[in-house]
């Protein structure tokens, strides 16, 4: 069942994205329908919209009887331990994968591209699947329904962890029923990227998704686009100005700023007019916009501070009831 029977006052759903390997914010995603119940807001719908995985591993090199690791350049020597469980928290708050090395068996990962891949993409996967058992033994007692999309800086992989979830569904790249009332359009992929993520794909692909989708939608004026990447120029696009060398360009004001959102995605919203327009990707847009009818929301991202961000909306038959961004 995917809405509650005999609700008159809308459908609330509570959507987030880019938590990129932040296991404490996973769990607050996952409890986030029993923290606003609690608070008199009850949540009928999770949504997820991608970019999941986190970003890289950090090695725990063992020396005899202690440990060496290095974060965010600093070094650090820890004991067996107390010490050592508190580092490897740390880092999975951070959102990434720490790894316990013998010495040699160090030297052999420094060297080896293949050997770095294939760490990482397990590493990544394992912590993929231990989300799916918390949203599993969690999800199971309220019956809440929960979406999870990948979002352009997750590999293809992903897709069969969550699809062999009973317990979440993956929209990725097709039209769902989200409620009795409302259909969803998800599209993970994002437009490319001067960091070459494993879903990025030109401008035209994008379009040709987004139409392909929408010739499905039976009712536009009551569909949801749940794309990862925000419409371009709708100011919950706007990222650090990058050189040829990806550092931020620093203005007179300090660091400039650009429209780096999807063409395709905007275009696809001015034409169709969806009800809602759910997005991620910017971590630093904070926002929403009205295109059209269309209200649009990114509530952003601070996953390496452990904090959640949030939209909390209720929507209609046909209109946005009420809507905030939230973070806890």
């Amino acid at each position: 069942m995917f809405w509650k029977k005999g609700k008159t006052d809308g459908t609330t759903i509570f959507f987030c994205s880019d938590l990129h390997g932040s296991t404490v914010c996973f769990k607050k995603f996952i409890n986030s329908a029993g923290y606003y119940a609690s608070k008199g807001k009850p949540v009928d719908i999770l949504l997820m919209g991608g970019d999941m995985t986190g970003k890289l591993i950090v090695p725990v090199i063992k020396e005899g009887d202690h440990y060496r690791s290095y974060l965010f350049g600093k070094e650090h020597v820890l004991s067996a331990g107390d010490e050592l469980r508190e580092f490897l928290k740390k880092t999975e708050i951070l959102g990434s994968y720490a790894h316990i090395f013998e010495p040699d068996e160090y030297e052999e990962f420094k060297q080896s591209d293949e050997k770095q891949h294939g760490l990482f993409l397990k590493l990544m996967l394992q912590r993929l699947e231990q989300w799916m058992d918390i949203a599993e033994q969690r999800l199971k007692a309220n019956g809440i329904p929960c979406y999870i999309s990948p979002g352009n800086d997750d590999v293809e992989e992903v897709n069969s962890i969550l699809e062999a979830c009973p317990a979440i569904m993956c929209p990725d790249n097709r039209v769902v029923q989200l409620t009795a009332d409302h259909e969803m359009l998800s599209l993970g992929n994002a437009n490319l990227t001067p960091f070459g993520c494993p879903r990025d794909i030109p401008e035209q692909e994008l379009a040709d998704r987004l139409e392909r989708m929408a010739a499905q939608v039976g009712n536009m004026g009551a569909c949801v686009f749940n794309t990862h990447c925000p419409p371009y120029g709708s100011n919950i696009d706007d990222a650090p100005l990058l050189d040829e060398d990806l550092r931020p360009q620093i203005g007179v004001s300090g660091v400039e700023r650009v429209a780096v959102g999807c063409k395709a995605v905007r275009e696809a919203i001015e034409k169709y007019q969806p009800l809602l327009g759910l997005h991620g990707h910017i971590h630093e847009s904070k926002g929403t916009a009205e295109i059209g009818r269309t209200l649009c929301m990114n509530p952003g991202s601070e996953y390496s501070e452990g904090i959640l961000h949030g939209a909390l909306v209720t929507i209609g038959k046909d209109r946005v009831l009420s809507h905030m961004l939230v973070s806890g």
